[in-house]
């Protein structure tokens, strides 16, 4: 039995979602508050992107002493 587009693209955003530290349950919930799909998988994108490099100040150098 062949699975659909749908079916397979439902199953990446639960897989992924999970990995971003989503319970499936929490997912739901925010789609059913109103939070559009788009912005659910900006959300996860954001959480499973490594860390942002340091701040730097104007000039170009490292806010941070090492």
């Amino acid at each position: 039995m062949a699975t659909s587009p749908l079916y397979s693209a439902i199953c990446k955003l639960a897989i992924a979602g999970e990995k971003a530290g989503f319970t499936v349950e929490q997912m739901i919930q925010l789609l059913n508050a109103g939070i559009p799909v788009e912005t659910l998988v900006d959300i996860i994108e954001e959480r499973l992107s490594p860390e942002k490099p340091l701040a730097r100040s104007i000039n170009g150098t490292s806010r941070y002493i090492m």
